[in-house]
């Protein structure tokens, strides 16, 4: 899908394939440290990003310029919840499952954050979702309470707030329910 960033570039969003995996390192390593020490789903060397798509649970997404190709963001949906968070998530009264959870974790790379990318991209996923039994979105460990622009992205685009927790800093859980898809 094609859109025009807010400084008037044109970007092309859809899912990551195998043939992105050298971009998708060259991303990571530029992004800054203030950025990197934010997003933690995998390490940043090119092996780990190997392993972590060896399984059909991850699944990644990305934007990129049209003139150049470089990524200029990243997400990733994990089918299902992570392991060490779900007691804390069923302290919520959540009841979590497999099929229709997944978890979320989106960057942009620090030159184009405030241009629209990250909110057109969560479209775009949801859409791609919207062809899966996906009910719920979990964020991946939580957003820091200190990051406040994360935390108005994610509540802007819908998320709703479970409650809060103590993990190198303190932080809170965030969850959004997928409306319910049309009978067919």
């Amino acid at each position: 899908m094609q859109i025009e960033a807010k400084n008037n570039r044109q970007v092309f969003l859809r899912r990551l394939n195998s043939n992105d995996l050298d971009h998708l390192f060259d991303y990571l390593q530029n992004l800054s440290f203030e950025t990197k020490k934010r997003f933690g789903p995998h390490k940043f060397d090119r092996q780990s990003i190997i392993e972590f798509y060896d399984f059909n649970t991850n699944l990644g997404y990305v934007a990129h310029t049209l003139d150049t190709k470089e990524i200029i963001a990243y997400s990733i949906i994990k089918i299902g919840y992570l392991e060490h968070d779900a007691i804390r998530l069923q302290s919520y009264g959540m009841t979590l499952d497999i099929n229709t959870d997944c978890t979320f974790a989106p960057s942009v790379a620090d030159l184009w954050q405030s241009c629209g990318i990250g909110n057109n991209l969560f479209r775009f996923i949801l859409s791609d979702l919207s062809t899966m039994e996906i009910e719920r979105i979990i964020l991946w460990g939580g957003v820091q309470m200190d990051n406040e622009i994360a935390v108005n992205y994610y509540k802007r685009n819908g998320f709703k707030t479970l409650g809060q927790f103590a993990y190198n800093g303190d932080n809170y859980d965030m969850i959004y329910e997928i409306p319910n898809k049309p009978s067919k």
